[in-house]
Order: structure tokens, then sequence, then C-alpha cells
């Protein structure tokens, strides 16, 4: 058994009047050539260090191996295709010395680490979701994000000048669903952000009732190329919000697919609660079977991605129960 956590992980037009997305073959193409870099540095006898990211603790974060696979599609017709591969966490030492005297015990040739950690991951490049196994070693969500976009960056920079890279980790939407239904005596501070989604359901991410308000803000925001929403409320010193805006209550629907929000309030008996999205990353369970080969595994794992992106939405059950969120 294996738990995965998600990454949402977008190349967004900068001008959307002049460029287009990059689409399934644009994602595919990013994580060919990281998977080309990696065979040219081992074909060259250079270190795996040479294109890793810099982490704490003297560690370091790199792509070990890369493939895109092709697998059928449910209606037979043109394959569906994923990215499979690991990342390696690891430290690199070269000298192993006595702890007491400091007398050297040990100088390998180069490229040796005493710690190790291999994290798989799968990439759906039709959701632009990826998996990563939550394992020992797997980085926090801030360092992690760091990690990948450094690592990405460079490459996408390079095939898509026009386009920005954003990641986001997804949070599950019943997180959200358990701040709006909690009583409280009113809210002191609220700050969230939206990247702009790349794709066609955007709008399916909120309930029936918001699709036309949101559809139109998106629309009026992608026309002007705004590539993010932020938005901070505060009440006055010593005094206390009745409630969220309508607006704030929407980006936070939004935020769990696409960006990220917290906010401070005091519960009805008094007490001071701070809501952190981030705290509440979606998480799937894989089963591994014995027989199952890398392929047949890869194609679980991208099943996993449509249950964590499921998650994240606000149920229309809940706002149906309780007219009063919105």
């Amino acid at each position: 058994m294996a738990y995965y956590k998600f990454y949402n992980i977008q190349l967004l037009p900068m001008d959307t009047r002049t460029t287009k997305e990059v689409g399934i073959d644009g994602y595919c193409n990013l994580f060919g050539n990281v998977g080309s870099k990696i065979a040219e540095i081992r074909k060259d006898g250079l270190k795996l260090s040479s294109i890793a990211v810099k982490m704490r603790g003297e560690m370091y974060f790199a792509p070990f191996s890369v493939s895109i696979k092709e697998y059928p599609s449910e209606d037979g017709k043109k394959p569906n295709k994923l990215v499979h591969g690991y990342f390696l966490k690891f430290d690199d030492v070269n000298e192993l010395v006595d702890t007491e005297s400091g007398k050297l015990e040990y100088r390998s040739k180069g490229n040796t680490s005493s710690k190790r950690y291999q994290l798989e991951f799968v990439f759906d490049p039709l959701n632009h979701i990826m998996a990563i196994h939550h394992a020992r070693g797997l980085p926090t969500k801030r360092p992690l994000i760091a990690g990948l976009t450094d690592l990405l960056n460079e490459y996408a920079h390079h095939l898509f000048p026009d386009h920005n890279l954003e990641i986001e980790e997804l949070t599950a939407a019943d997180s959200v669903q358990d701040f709006f239904e909690e009583s409280k005596k009113g809210i002191s501070s609220y700050s969230g952000k939206v990247t702009f989604s790349n794709s066609d359901d955007w709008d399916q991410d909120l309930s029936e009732e918001l699709r036309p308000e949101a559809r139109q803000a998106e629309q009026e925001l992608k026309e002007l190329s705004v590539g993010k929403w932020e938005t901070k409320y505060n009440a006055f010193k010593s005094n206390l919000m009745s409630d969220l805006p309508r607006a704030a209550k929407i980006q936070m629907m939004l935020a769990t697919l696409y960006g990220n929000a917290e906010a401070s309030y005091v519960a009805q008996d008094g007490t001071k609660k701070k809501y952190h999205m981030e705290d509440h990353p979606v998480r799937e369970l894989h089963r591994e079977e014995k027989q199952d080969g890398t392929q047949n595994r890869a194609i679980a794992i991208v099943r996993l991605i449509s249950r964590a992106k499921e998650k994240t939405r606000v149920s229309e059950g809940i706002l149906t129960r309780n007219k009063n969120i919105l």
C-alpha cells in the first residue's frame, strides 16, 4: 500500500489574447526534456547533483527517471498519455570521518550518498496534476513546490517563454465545508489566492448557482491577462467581521484546486482559531497488487488523480443544506 499527494502543475499563457494553451503534447514535451537531460548527464558521466535543487540540511532534490507512456483510452480511439518517473532526495557525501578523532575513514570516487529517498511520481497531462508517493523523504509542501518549480522552470522557460509555471497542492474540500459550517462569533482576517486554470472545466468546480458569475469574472480576468486573484480582508482592530464576503467564499472553493487560503476567526466559545488550507492536503491510497507492472501501476495512479480532483470540489449538497453559506 502507498499513499500519494497531488500537485496541480500549470503552464499558463501570460497574454491570453495572443498565446494558446500548451495542451497534452506541451506538458509531455516539458517532461520529455527533463528525461533527455537526465540521459545526457549520465552519458557525460556527470553527477546527479549537477541538475538537482539544493534543499535544507545539505540535501538535494532531483529527477531520477522520466518516461512518457501511452495507454488505451476508454473510447478505444486515440490513446491517453501519462508521465511516470522517480525523484530522488539525497545528500552528496564523498568522505566519512571518525566522529571522535576526525580521522578520515573512507573516501569515495564521488556521487555517493549516506541518505537516499526514491519517490515515485505520475503526471497526468490532461488534468495537469502530478501524484507523488507520500513516503519518508518527501519534502513538506512549500519546499517541495519550490523544488519542483526550480527543477521545471528552466525547461518551461526555454520551451514556452510566453507561459508562466504555477504549482499548487490539492486541498480536500471537506476542510472548507467544515470551516463554512462551524459556528463562529466572527472572522478577524482572510487571505486567499487563486491561479487561473487553463482547463475548460474551471467552472465545473463550482455549484450551478455560482457558475455564471464565476465564469464571467474568470473570462474578464483572462481577457485582461490577470494571472492571479489575490484577496485580503481584515476587520478593524478589536472587532470581527460577521461573515466572509461572497467573493472570498467563491475563492476558497476554487483555491482547493487552484490556490491557497487561510482565515483567523473566533469560535462561539471564544477560542481563537485559524484555518490553513495547506493543513488539509488530498491523499489517496494505492493498493498495489503483486502482479502489477510499472505500466499498470502508473495507470492505476492516474485514476487516483481523477479521484483526488473530485475531492477538491465543494459538494452541491453542502450548499443546498446551508443556504446561508453564499
